[in-house]
C-alpha cells in the first residue's frame, strides 16, 4: 500500500503521539514514598516536613501513615506488617530499634548512598554516637532526625504557695520530694509531683538507673544488671513519688493535671516544652530544671529518634534517602524545632549562630537542656524477640511501686526474675 505525503505525515504525528504519551504519564507520575509513624500528635511537623521537602524535590513526594500512638506499638505493627509483606517504604521509628529491625532483616542499609565512609554523615552534621545509635555490625541503617532527655518542669506558683523561696527550681530528689510533699498536703485535687514512669521502653526508669551510675545489661549483653544497688535506688526513687502524688494517674491524664495547674512537679520528655510552654502561658509561671544526678559518674539516657528505609525498589530508595537527607538538614532540623520540643542532632547547624538563636527563640527551655548533652547516650533495648514484652511487665512493676502495693526490694527481684526468664 502506498501512502500520499499527508498520510505518512499523519501517521508520522500519531506514531510521535503514541511514544510521547508514556513520557507524560511518568512526568505525572511523580515518585511517591510511604512512611509509617507512631506520632499523631505531630500532624503540622509531619506535614510541613512532607511540604518543604516537596519545594526542594518538585518531581518527588512523600507521605505519612499512622501506624500507632508511640513508638512501642509502632514498632509492633511494624513486626506484623513485614510478616504478611505489608511494609511501607520508609519509617519514622526510635534508634534503639535499629538492631531489632536489621536483625529481621526488615530495615535496608544505607551505607551506599553514602559511599560507606562515616566521614560523610559527619560532614553532615551528625555526631558519632548517634550515628553510632543506626549502627548494627558494619552497616548503617537509618540517618538520625531528633532526640530528647528527661527534664522537670515545675509549678512556681504552687512551689512558692508552700514557701519555696529560691529563684531556680529544685536540683535535687530530695528537694522535689520534700516540695512535693508540702504541695500534696495542700489537699483537694491538688498533686504534689508525677513522674513518666510508663515511658516507652522504660525509658523513665533507664534514666533514674544511669543517673545513680548503673546499667541495664552488662557490656556483652550476655546478662542483666539493672537488678543491683543502682535498680534499687531507682525504684527507691519512685516509691517516694506515691508520696506526693494525691491521684493514681494514667500519663495523659497527669499532663493534663500539670497543664490546668494543679501540679507542682512532673517529669517527662523535653520534648514537650513546646505544648507546656504553651498551656502555662498566661496560668502560672513556668520553669524546668535538669534531671537529677545524684552520682558523680551519673549518665542520661537520651531518646534518639530517626528515618529508616524498609523499600528494596531501587527509585524509591532514592527518594527516602533524599528524604532522610532533608529531614537532617538544617532545614528539616528547624521544622523539627518549630513544631516539637524534640532537640536537633545537626551538631553544625546547632554551632551556626543564626540557627542556635532561632532554636533558643523557639525553645528558650532548651538552654540548660542541651548542656546535658555531653553526658547523654541513647536508651537501651533488650536483645531478643520480647523486648517489647519485658518493659511492658516493667511498667507493670514500677506501678506497683508508685503505687506502693509492692515494696522496691521486691519489685526489683520480680523485675528481674521475669527479665531473665522472657530474654531466654
Amino acid at each position: 500500500m502506498h501512502l500520499t505525503r499527508r498520510q505518512m505525515m499523519m501517521t508520522g504525528v500519531a506514531a510521535a503521539g503514541t511514544l510521547a504519551m508514556p513520557g507524560i504519564l511518568r512526568a505525572e507520575e511523580k515518585p511517591t514514598i510511604t512512611i509509617s509513624h507512631g506520632a499523631p500528635n505531630y500532624q503540622a511537623l509531619l506535614a510541613e516536613l512532607s511540604t518543604g521537602f516537596s519545594a526542594q524535590n518538585p518531581s518527588m513526594t512523600v507521605k505519612f501513615s499512622a501506624d500507632g500512638d508511640n513508638w512501642d506499638p509502632l514498632l509492633n505493627n511494624t513486626l506484623r506488617a513485614a510478616v504478611v509483606g505489608a511494609l511501607p517504604d520508609a519509617t519514622w521509628q526510635s534508634l534503639t530499634y535499629a538492631g531489632i529491625l536489621a536483625d529481621r532483616k526488615i530495615v535496608q542499609p544505607v551505607n551506599s548512598f553514602f559511599n560507606g565512609d562515616i566521614k560523610n554523615l559527619q560532614a553532615m552534621g551528625l555526631s558519632t554516637p548517634m550515628i553510632e545509635a543506626t549502627t548494627v555490625g558494619k552497616s548503617i541503617y537509618g540517618l538520625p532526625f531528633g532526640t530528647t532527655i528527661p527534664i522537670v518542669y515545675c509549678n512556681m506558683d504552687l512551689l512558692r504557695k508552700v514557701g519555696y523561696s529560691k529563684p531556680q527550681p529544685p536540683s535535687t530528689w530530695d528537694e522535689i520530694h520534700e516540695i512535693g510533699a508540702k504541695v500534696s498536703a495542700l489537699g483537694g485535687n491538688i498533686n504534689g509531683g508525677y513522674i513518666e514512669y510508663t515511658s516507652t521502653n522504660a525509658w523513665i526508669f533507664q534514666n533514674l538507673l544511669a543517673s545513680y551510675g548503673g546499667r541495664m545489661m552488662n557490656e556483652a549483653r550476655s546478662a542483666i544488671a539493672f537488678d543491683g544497688p543502682e535498680g534499687l535506688q531507682a525504684l527507691q526513687t519512685l516509691s517516694r513519688f506515691g508520696d506526693i502524688s494525691t491521684n493514681d494517674m494514667t500519663v495523659d491524664q497527669a499532663r493534663q493535671a500539670f497543664n490546668a495547674g494543679v501540679t507542682a512537679i512532673h517529669i517527662r520528655s523535653a520534648s514537650g516544652t513546646t505544648s507546656v510552654a504553651k498551656a502555662a502561658a498566661g496560668h502560672f509561671e513556668l520553669a524546668v530544671a535538669q534531671f537529677p544526678l545524684p552520682n558523680p559518674n551519673g549518665r542520661l539516657v537520651g531518646a534518639g529518634h530517626g528515618f529508616f528505609m524498609f523499600t528494596k525498589d531501587p527509585e524509591k530508595q532514592k527518594v527516602v534517602w533524599e528524604f532522610m537527607q532533608f529531614a537532617a538538614s538544617p532545614q528539616g532540623q528547624m521544622i523539627l524545632a518549630k513544631n516539637s520540643g524534640y532537640m536537633p542532632v545537626n551538631l553544625k547547624a546547632l554551632n551556626e549562630p543564626s540557627f542556635r538563636d532561632a532554636y533558643f527563640k523557639i525553645n528558650p527551655y532548651h538552654r540548660a537542656v542541651v548542656e546535658r548533652l555531653a553526658i547523654t547516650g541513647d536508651q537501651f533495648s533488650f536483645p531478643g524477640n520480647n523486648t517489647v514484652k519485658i518493659v511492658q511487665t516493667m511498667a507493670d512493676d514500677m506501678h506497683d511501686v508508685v503505687t506502693h502495693r509492692t515494696k522496691p526490694d521486691v519489685a526489683l527481684q520480680r523485675m528481674a526474675t521475669q527479665t531473665r526468664k522472657l530474654l531466654g
